[in-house]
């Protein structure tokens, strides 16, 4: 009998410990699954997932910088971190920027990809200077 109020007395204990790990573990997730983003198929079909409908205007080859040590690459960056996109992962390597119209909106969006991995992504409005999420909405550091 004292055997089993040894395991009574500690089961309460180590379970609460289990399910403390497990919902801070949760929490602390890395950025998203990789987003594939090789194909203009991939990369329509994401933004459909965002609820928009878009047409790809150009695409033109950039650099990620290694440091986001401007105001607006950090705030690109802290951005991505928001939107759980890998953008950081990337820094110093070569991308590629898509510019899409997007339907029935005054918006652009620009996707941001490396090695066929979808690692940033923004809305815009052409002749303002203010930063948005994938879903239009307005990006401010808290």
């Amino acid at each position: 009998m004292k055997k089993y109020l040894k395991y009574l007395l500690i089961l309460p204990p180590a379970l609460l410990c289990m399910v403390a790990v497990i919902f801070s573990h949760k929490q602390k997730q890395p950025a998203t699954d990789t987003i594939k983003a090789y194909t203009e198929f991939d990369r329509s079909a994401w933004l459909l997932t965002q609820g928009w409908n878009a047409e790809l205007l150009y695409s033109r080859a950039v650099t990620i910088p290694y440091e986001f040590n401007t105001n607006t690459y950090q705030t690109y960056a802290n951005l991505q971190i928001q939107q759980r996109l890998p953008l950081e992962r990337y820094a110093g390597t070569r991308g590629v920027l898509y510019t899409y119209e997007l339907e029935n909106s005054p918006l652009y969006a620009e996707l941001l990809t490396a090695d066929g991995i979808l690692i940033g992504a923004q809305c815009y409005l052409p002749e303002e200077s203010i930063t948005l999420d994938i879903h239009g909405k307005e990006f401010k550091i808290n």
